[in-house]
């Protein structure tokens, strides 16, 4: 049957709805105004919105204060009920406990998510925004979100503008020209950030710049100068959603920036099952439920206890080094892949932020080869499999004072090997036989995944992972594990 256009625009807005809900379930459960489709797709999510936030607080003032908890050095995260570190509350005073007169300036406000986020941090925050729809629906929107804290200015913030002081500014330069077309250089984003830098640092004594997770991290080193403190590779759901750039000129400037790799834990599952009606008013629900989600805990989820609220932000997982520290680590080479090794795959923010000597230094690990950045945890010849495999929530957070062969499991996936072959026909003919279905992967190879996945024949999926990838001796083999 034919379908009105009345009915694709309902299926237009359920869309929306879900995607709502998805990425920012605390504004769907208000029934938030969303302008466009795209306003949608270029804010950030609870979870990266929170993280900033949370970093803006610590870099407001020391209102948390470290604690070090049994099994290594969680991050922090926001909630209803105050500040966390990975799920102890640190403290219970509620969102309301911001900063005393601290000021935080969004100069690309777009849906105004991230100054939301600000406004549980800061006493107060004004949102900028040069698009007058935008604009007017953060407004509407933070009146329903019970936010009575940000101060919104519909103007374009160039280099006349006159900016209020502040403690930190905040900016998410625009990645299109004119046109449309994506630009990649700091100075063609709007605003233009490096002309801006200057201006900005006078008005506040922190910048926090959001940029491409495209970028490259010695490029920004290079472009933003001594002022630029960290780099944080921030991933979630398996895949690196923003770069963060710390810049200060209020301290001595160091020789290099610290890079943090920093792993969310992942977005509120809740409203994924809901069923909506159109979005003007199905949302209308109040808080939604909240179970951490399997990827969080390692356990089924199960529903909070009556008296539990759902995290605001998520829990953070971070690791931190220094670019000469990556230089100076020593690596070691495996000399073999045996059956029964546990091979494991870096994270997307791992691999981002160019650590690929590091694993071997600091945790005992075993790289493939100089341009493999695949490890191995190598099983004893005679010994039982360990209890816990790298990867199982239960071998704690990488970069702590646990045991120094034991990998964390937000930082790499963990695969047990099955067997290795020669690359080539012979056992690509070998393995249609044995596995009817397998993902594959290639490494340092002059294919690349698909076109692996192509010449094996074997469709996607299963509990088989199949690598092809080059070993220290140069040798091109494929690597059969199983999750």
């Amino acid at each position: 049957m034919k379908r009105s256009f009345a009915d694709i625009l309902q299926d237009l807005d359920d869309t929306q709805a879900r995607r709502l809900a998805r990425k920012l379930p605390e504004w769907a459960a208000v029934g938030a105004e969303v302008p466009s489709a795209l306003s949608l797709e270029q804010c950030s999510s609870s979870a990266t919105a929170g993280y900033k936030a949370s970093l803006a607080g610590r870099t407001l003032s020391d209102i948390v204060t470290p604690c070090t908890p049994s099994r290594g050095m969680a991050g922090y995260s926001l909630s209803r009920t105050g500040i966390h570190q990975g799920t102890t509350a640190l403290r219970e005073e509620g969102p309301e406990q911001a900063v005393p007169g601290r000021t935080v300036l969004d100069l690309t406000g777009g849906l105004g998510v991230d100054s939301w986020a600000f406004s549980q941090v800061a006493e107060r925050v004004v949102y900028f925004e040069r698009e007058a729809a935008l604009a007017e629906a953060a407004e509407r929107n933070f009146v329903r979100l019970g936010v009575s804290n940000i101060e919104v200015r519909c103007e374009t913030v160039t280099a006349e503008t006159e900016l209020p002081e502040a403690d930190l500014i905040y900016a998410d330069p625009a990645r299109r020209d004119a046109a449309g077309r994506k630009v990649f250089l700091l100075e063609d984003c709007s605003p233009d950030i490096l002309t801006l830098l200057p201006t900005l640092l006078r008005k506040a004594p922190t910048v926090l710049l959001k940029v491409s997770p495209m970028a490259d991290l010695a490029m920004l080193a290079d472009r933003l100068g001594p002022a630029l403190r960290e780099l944080h590779v921030v991933e979630l759901d398996g895949e690196v959603k923003e770069i963060l750039c710390l810049i200060s000129s209020s301290q001595a400037a160091p020789a290099e920036p610290e890079i943090i790799v920093v792993i969310l834990s992942g977005q509120a599952a809740a409203a994924a099952d809901l069923r909506f009606a159109h979005p003007s008013h199905a949302l209308r629900r109040g808080p939604l439920p909240f179970t951490r989600p399997r990827a969080a805990t390692g356990l089924p989820a199960a529903p909070p206890a009556p008296d539990e609220e759902r995290d605001m932000f998520t829990t953070v997982q971070s690791f931190r080094f220094l670019p000469a520290e990556e230089r100076a680590s020593k690596v070691r080479y495996a000399a073999e892949v045996r059956q029964g090794d546990v091979l494991l795959e870096p994270c997307p923010a791992l691999l981002k932020a160019g650590a690929f000597r590091l694993p071997c230094a600091r945790w005992g690990l075993l790289k493939l080869a100089p341009s493999t950045h695949l490890y191995l945890f190598p099983s004893e010849p005679g010994t039982e499999t360990p209890h816990f495999v790298p990867g199982e929530q239960n071998n704690g957070v990488l970069g702590t004072d646990i045991a120094p062969d034991v990998p964390g499991n937000r930082f790499f996936k963990a695969r047990r090997v099955r067997e290795l072959l020669p690359l080539g026909a012979a056992a690509f003919k070998e393995l249609r036989k044995r596995y009817p279905r397998a993902d594959v992967s290639a490494r340092n190879l002059p294919l690349n995944s698909e076109a692996l996945q192509k010449k094996l024949g074997i469709p996607p999926g299963g509990d088989t992972h199949i690598f092809g990838c080059r070993l220290a001796d140069g040798s091109a083999v494929l690597i059969v594990t199983e999750a």
